[in-house]
């Protein structure tokens, strides 16, 4: 398909998901049905959103072709939708699944298990690719998490008395307008929108430290990755032990300060050192991703938190609407934390070490200024002790 055209759908797609998110978590809050305010949607938005999975992989044309790019902006933007319809609701049922703190951040750490597995099990899909192709292997993706999509509504019950009646409720712009003048809030998700940049700023720079750092092959880019995932899953059974002992403010504050001084230290890696470039590159980002995995961590608990200062506020449980603007202010912080990624790999390599970009090591530097930002915004975060109801 035409290349120039391809990036206008991507970003058109883009921008629909992140608009999306705010009338989908506004409806959640509102909903009353018997399986109560968010199930509803996950289980009408489940299995479209796999069907469309899949057809994202089988275009109508072979070859190149106008109607295969046609075909990707229609089922992409379905796609977003019925992603947007099932994750949102998903992660505001945190507060309704768990009452106190500390139950909360042992979900959180269960949630942030589960999503790095599924890391895990899909960057084995470049194997199966090579064998089957594309779209058998969405096919078997999607068979085998159907079921893992539907099996929690035999379980799942959301807390009762917390519908919203018809005569309390705000309507969207007083919803949005609210959540926005929540100071707390606005703190957490001003060090959240910092540290999340950092954060995609990282993901999207690995494979060029892999070529161009540690001069190996793409393909040696799925070292670096393991390791790192299962440093985090490591982590979080201790991360939920500290955060009982010393709070989670105090956890998050410290995975803020640690990364900003671990990020850095990619400038330092270089054939200088008695060690090789392969195992000073996995150390480097292992040891990022330890010192992040409280702030990934712990922002669920912190949603939930403030939901709760929302209700004395206002009345009403409003889980909704906080992660939808979550996730559009995520969308858009994505947007141009990777807009501002081909300047920086731009100013070229570096004078003391010619066998290393300097841009590709400034990402260091620079996430860790984002990130030393947000620890110094989180410091005005007010509530430090503080038990959900």
């Amino acid at each position: 398909m035409p290349v120039a055209l391809y990036g206008m759908v991507i970003f058109l797609t883009n921008v629909t998901r992140a608009l999306i998110g705010l009338p989908i978590g506004y409806l959640s809050d509102h909903t009353r049905s018997r399986w109560g305010r968010r199930l509803p949607f996950m289980f009408v938005s489940a299995l479209p959103m796999l069907v469309l999975f899949v057809l994202l992989w089988t275009p109508p044309v072979r070859g190149a072709s106008t109607w295969n790019l046609v075909y990707l902006g229609v089922i992409l933007l379905l796609y977003r939708v019925a992603s947007s319809m099932l994750q949102i609701p998903y992660r505001a049922l945190l507060p309704e699944l768990a009452l106190t703190d500390q139950h909360r951040v042992r979900m959180s750490a269960w949630f942030a298990s589960f999503e790095l597995a599924g890391m895990v099990i899909g960057s084995f899909a470049g194997i199966v690719i090579g064998k089957l192709g594309y779209g058998t292997t969405a096919l078997i993706y999607a068979v085998a998490a159907l079921p893992l999509f539907y099996l929690p509504f035999l379980v799942l019950r959301e807390h009762p008395g917390r519908q919203i009646a018809v005569t309390e409720r705000l309507d969207f712009r007083q919803s949005l307008s609210t959540t926005l003048d929540n100071r707390p809030f606005l703190v957490l998700i001003a060090a959240r929108t910092l540290g999340w940049s950092a954060t995609t700023l990282l993901q999207a720079v690995i494979p060029f430290i892999v070529t161009e750092v540690c001069l190996l092959s793409v393909a040696d880019t799925l070292f670096f990755y393991l390791p790192a995932m299962a440093a985090s899953l490591l982590c979080y059974p201790l991360l939920t032990w500290l955060s009982k002992r010393l709070g989670k403010w105090r956890v998050f504050s410290a995975s803020l300060l640690a990364s900003a001084l671990v990020l850095p230290g990619l400038m330092f890696v270089g054939d200088w050192l008695p060690v090789s470039l392969l195992v000073q590159g996995i150390a480097w980002v292992t040891l990022q991703a330890i010192a992040v995995s409280g702030f990934t961590l712990l922002l669920p608990a912190f949603i939930a938190e403030l939901t709760d200062h929302d209700e004395m506020l206002t009345g009403q449980r409003r889980e909704g609407a906080y992660t939808a603007v979550v996730g559009f202010l995520d969308h858009v912080t994505s947007g141009i934390t990777l807009a501002l990624l081909p300047p920086l790999l731009l100013l070229g390599r570096s004078h003391t070490d010619p066998r290393g970009p300097l841009g590709v090591r400034m990402v260091g530097v620079v996430g860790g200024v984002m990130i030393f930002s947000a620890f110094l915004i989180f410091l005005r975060y007010p509530f430090r002790v503080r038990q959900a109801r």
